[in-house]
């Protein structure tokens, strides 16, 4: 007698198992390092989004655009950012025209520092003709400082101010800060040059 060893071709239940398990751990942890890689995209897209609004504000009165002071409304605790022109340095003038910049609904601006008077709002505004940069309150009667060309009155001695974006619910942030005439991002938010 011959006996021929019958084969089947396929696969055992433990087989497919193992490979649905290897192929389930593979997508779980593509899914978190995407994840963390989008909101590390999202982060740094904003911060970049702020820095842009900041230079174009500059460059604008710079270029005497309207012969108007030019400035960059920030809420902190909030992703609210507005560029703005105003004949006056308040940001409450009827005579503002404001531009809405688009930020992702994940981030907030905030006071690294706590420079900002309570419940205040940041307005970097650049103002004519050679581009002075102050730090003012959204009337214009509260300016917390500035460049040293900038009339500040009363000035609270600040040259420098930080202000922080980060992704809601992280600890992850950017910092920029605006000093003098520079615009530059930093990862540090202890200091601001």
């Amino acid at each position: 007698m011959n006996y021929q060893r019958r084969t089947k071709n396929g696969f055992t239940l433990i087989e497919l198992l193992v490979v649905i398990t290897i192929m389930a751990v593979i997508t779980a942890v593509s899914a978190a390092a995407f994840n963390s890689y989008s909101r590390t995209q999202t982060l740094s897209q904003s911060a970049k989004t702020l820095e842009t609004t900041l230079k174009e504000a500059q460059n604008r009165v710079l270029s005497s655009v309207g012969g108007l002071n030019w400035g960059v409304h920030i809420v902190p605790g909030t992703n609210t950012l507005e560029l703005f022109s105003t004949p006056s340095v308040a940001y409450t003038d009827p005579a503002v025209a404001r531009f809405t910049r688009d930020i992702s609904s994940e981030v907030e601006f905030f006071d690294p520092l706590g420079q900002l008077p309570a419940g205040s709002n940041v307005n970097a505004l650049f103002v004519l003709p050679h581009g002075a940069v102050g730090f003012l309150n959204d009337a214009g009667s509260i300016c917390i400082g500035g460049s040293d060309d900038f009339d500040c009155s009363p000035d609270l001695g600040i040259d420098c101010v930080i202000v922080g974006v980060r992704l809601q619910g992280i600890a992850q942030a950017r910092y920029l800060k605006v000093n003098e005439r520079s615009i530059f991002e930093d990862d540090d938010g202890t200091s601001c040059p």
